[in-house]
């Protein structure tokens, strides 16, 4: 599709099939809303004095960054948690009634929080189950790239068309395997903790009563429960008074996060949400260096070499 000059005067674009409407902003080139037909809200919408997000790309970073500064090559670079993806305008490229596609590359804006020359593309389109949603890097310099990805999704928990009295202890998340649960251990600024000889991450059994099932109540799970090891193809929120399913897909990812927020766990109004994320990457450990190439986990590419993640959304109602 050509893309007119008042696209890019646009803050967000809407797309719609039979099924469901998707609303997608520029900054970030993040989901802010999906619903179905019907008028089922699947992804939290605000308000922005719960929570600012709906549905972030995390990039180049994960989670907590200590600080808020790593080095490279003797230089500082400066990132907020959850990398910079995030809080840019995205330059919307192609657009269909049912699809769109994204595009964040190097600027004077990213030079102090990422030194490499890159192209970040996010794609989404509807189908008649859900949403596709990936997201492709490409090491556009001439060295070596390293860098995490991941997205932050925030589904919301009750429903706005859900029965009366529903709250979001009618909910569960499920690991499609059914398997038992390998957790990171985080310390209470969300950073991996290390253990007696400073090593980071270590891990622990979950140690959950029904394999691969987690229970959602009120009292949440504080800064996130993080999972790896996993052979789950995705993990989802189970509303277990209809049966019905949202999930989101993890096929390959080496970490995954749960979190909760918002204040709607008794109530529909809204503003409780209970979040899937897929990660290529980790938190800082508590005891980082600030070096970049001593994180853990990170993704390397050669130049002009891409990597793809998929984060779809299926809703099975």
């Amino acid at each position: 599709m050509q893309i007119s000059c008042y696209t890019f005067f646009m803050e967000q674009i809407t797309l719609k099939n039979e099924q469901f409407t998707a609303t997608i902003s520029l900054k970030g080139a993040e989901l802010t809303s999906l619903r179905s037909s019907d008028g089922t809200q699947y992804v939290f919408e605000g308000p922005e004095s719960v929570w600012k997000y709906h549905a972030p790309v995390l990039f180049p970073h994960v989670g907590r960054i200590a600080d808020g500064f790593y080095t490279w090559k003797g230089k500082e670079y400066h990132l907020v948690n959850n990398g910079m993806s995030r809080d840019l305008m995205h330059t919307l490229t192609a657009q269909t009634q049912t699809s769109a596609d994204f595009l964040l590359t190097e600027s004077e804006e990213t030079a102090d929080k990422f030194p490499w020359k890159f192209r970040l593309e996010t794609h989404y389109e509807l189908t008649q189950n859900g949403l596709i949603f990936t997201t492709r890097v490409t090491n556009t310099d001439s060295e070596e790239m390293l860098f995490s990805l991941g997205s932050h999704t925030a589904f919301c928990c009750p429903r706005n068309t859900d029965a009366d009295g529903t709250t979001n202890a009618d909910y569960q998340y499920e690991f499609e395997q059914k398997e038992p649960l390998t957790r990171v251990l985080l310390n209470d600024a969300a950073q991996l903790k290390s253990d007696s000889d400073g090593t980071a991450p270590t891990t622990e059994v979950y140690g959950e009563k029904n394999p691969g099932v987690i229970p959602i109540s009120k009292d949440g799970f504080g800064n996130g429960h993080f999972f790896t090891a996993f052979k789950s193809k995705w993990v989802g929120l189970r509303n277990k008074k209809d049966n019905s399913l949202v999930r989101v897909n993890c096929e390959g990812y080496p970490y995954l996060m749960v979190w909760q927020g918002g204040n709607g766990a008794d109530g529909k109004d809204g503003h409780g949400f209970n979040c899937i994320e897929p990660w290529y990457g980790t938190a800082d450990a508590e005891n980082t260096d600030h070096t970049w190439e001593h994180k853990s986990a990170l993704l390397t590419l050669s130049p002009n070499e891409s990597f793809t993640a998929d984060q779809s959304i299926t809703i099975e109602k």
